[in-house]
């Protein structure tokens, strides 16, 4: 999957004139202006003035990896975002691109508003890749040394290693200039990517430090692709690098125009290169919560990724959606990602396997710190709504309990909290009400954007419908936080005439995801 920034970003940016978006949303769009001279220029060329786009973007510390609709969702928010942009929806959206790549922080921000100082080349990639040094040990990072000349420049990029995983491949470089005016390769390709890949830096990056490192050595970037398995699709690659720009805290201190300079250097790929180190540590630790269990089993420990194995046991209705947590080892967070599901031997009863990022130091104590156990549910929430008397009401409107019922789901509520009937509908997850000194787990609705499961009737997800029974269309979906307030939200899609035309409206989410809440630190060794 592609995702189109620059015309997510042409979409928000009257918004952005007009001072109306979130500071996470107006921060992703002066990203991107940063990165992209295209979009720049098109600003600059309807008569915008270009902002101050030097400024840190701090992302969440934790990313997931979530399940296929989950991901189509994300989807579909990023192409349609219009006139509502919930404050950490975007986040979520971000989040959720990035997750389908992998969880990358450990602890760390996502981003740097300099090239951060380094001792070596080796001191960069030890910092920013987990798990590097530990490859780096086993002999499976492979050796490039190839150094070429920059086009139309006094720089040298001298390509000096590679790391291939299923996952990823990493390609290490640094760049020499007399003037100390680095520059960082924004575009880049490998010839044969295998059927999803990070393509170039108007993407998202997985990896933090963005502005990369410098040392006695030069200027020194790692460039991501996703990774290859075994039997490898060539025993070549070409990679292509291009669009060099001079990245922030260099010695030069107005912009310029991005230079060409297109290289091309061949990486060799082997089988042997994605042989790897593994070891299983044999688990016995059980937990109940609310009625429902979790058994862990096993932890392995790879060099490009580390699993854990388990068992949930839930009621009956009830399907193990994912784990939410990250694994804690000297000083490293790596978020839990989906990896595999699938029925246990009891009814009921759910195996699961899911991978975090490689670990930095092992042997070593790793504990494992869950936040919440996500299960789909077979409940149905309905929310009957008098469309008539807000079709006609222009902004936002804050909806009463007396007029839209709030809905129980196991320990919480869910309520239709406002409507802008142009645009887009709120609906808010009331937590339970918790002694702070005594927390206790307790089952919410999953603050995760609804989805739409349009091409099964609908059996899962978001539907809305009208006195006559007939489907409204939705577009965008998104998740916000609001101090002490949660949710999702959906908007209305504008081509739809029966948002306009219906005087009685039915939310239905049909299924709905579950959290149970239980934050709770466990020790795996």
């Amino acid at each position: 999957m592609k995702i189109d920034y620059c015309k997510l970003t042409e979409d928000l940016m009257p918004l952005y004139d007009d001072e109306l978006l979130s500071k996470e949303t107006k921060d992703f769009v002066e990203w991107h202006l940063e990165q992209c001279p295209e979009c720049r220029k098109k600003y600059r060329d309807s008569d915008g003035q270009v902002p101050d786009i030097r400024k840190e973007i701090i992302y969440p510390e934790l990313l997931n990896i979530e399940e296929e609709d989950k991901f189509r969702s994300a989807k579909t928010f990023l192409l349609k975002v219009r006139k509502r942009i919930f404050t950490a929806g975007i986040v979520v959206l971000i989040i959720m691109l990035i997750a389908s790549a992998g969880s990358f922080f450990y602890g760390k921000s996502f981003n740097n508003e300099v090239p951060v100082k380094v001792n070596s080349v080796e001191d960069f990639a030890n910092s920013l890749v987990p798990g590097w040094q530990r490859a780096q040990q086993s002999g499976q990072i492979v050796d490039i040394n190839i150094t070429k000349p920059i086009p139309d420049t006094e720089a040298v990029v001298t390509f000096e290693k590679v790391w291939y995983t299923p996952s990823y491949t990493y390609v290490l470089y640094t760049v020499t200039e007399p003037n100390k005016n680095y520059l960082m390769a924004s575009q880049r390709v490998i010839d044969i990517p295998p059927e999803d890949y990070m393509r170039d830096n108007s993407t998202m990056e997985p990896l933090g430090k963005r502005w990369g490192g410098i040392s006695p050595q030069g200027y020194h970037q790692i460039m991501v692709f996703m990774g290859y398995h075994t039997p490898v699709p060539a025993q070549e690659l070409t990679l292509t690098v291009s669009n060099w720009i001079i990245p922030e805290g260099s010695m030069k201190p107005e912009p310029v125009d991005t230079i060409k300079g297109e290289i091309s250097v061949n990486l060799p790929l082997q089988d042997e290169f994605l042989k790897e180190s593994s070891e299983r540590v044999n688990l016995d630790k059980s937990y109940e919560w609310e009625g429902r269990s979790l058994r862990l089993t096993g932890l392995e420990v790879k060099s490009s990724q580390t699993l854990l194995y388990g068992e949930a046991k839930l009621q009956e209705g009830e399907t193990l959606s994912h784990l939410e947590g990250f694994i804690r080892s000297g000083g490293q967070s790596a978020g839990l990602s989906y990896e595999s599901i699938v029925p246990g031997d009891a009814p009921n009863s759910f195996k699961f396997t899911l991978s975090a990022q490689p670990l930095n130091q092992w042997p070593g104590k790793v504990s494992l710190d869950i936040r919440a156990i996500q299960f789909k549910t077979s409940e149905v929430l309905n929310f009957p709504v008098d469309w008539s008397f807000y079709v006609s009401k222009e902004g936002q409107i804050d909806v009463t309990e007396e007029q839209v019922p709030a809905v129980a789901f196991y320990d919480g509520m869910v309520r239709l909290s406002s409507i802008d009937p142009t645009s887009w509908l709120e609906l808010e997850i009331v937590e339970p009400s918790q002694n702070p000194l005594n927390k206790q787990p307790y089952i919410i609705m999953s603050p995760d954007p609804p989805f739409v499961e349009r091409f099964n009737n609908y059996t899962t997800g978001l539907k809305i419908t009208n006195e006559h029974g007939e489907v409204l269309e939705v577009g965008s979906r998104g998740s916000f936080r609001d101090g002490g307030r949660m949710g999702v939200g959906f908007e209305m899609d504008s081509e739809d005439e029966l948002w306009k035309t219906s005087k009685k409206i039915t939310i239905t989410i049909n299924k709905p995801e579950a959290h149970l809440v239980v934050n709770q630190e466990i020790e795996l060794n």
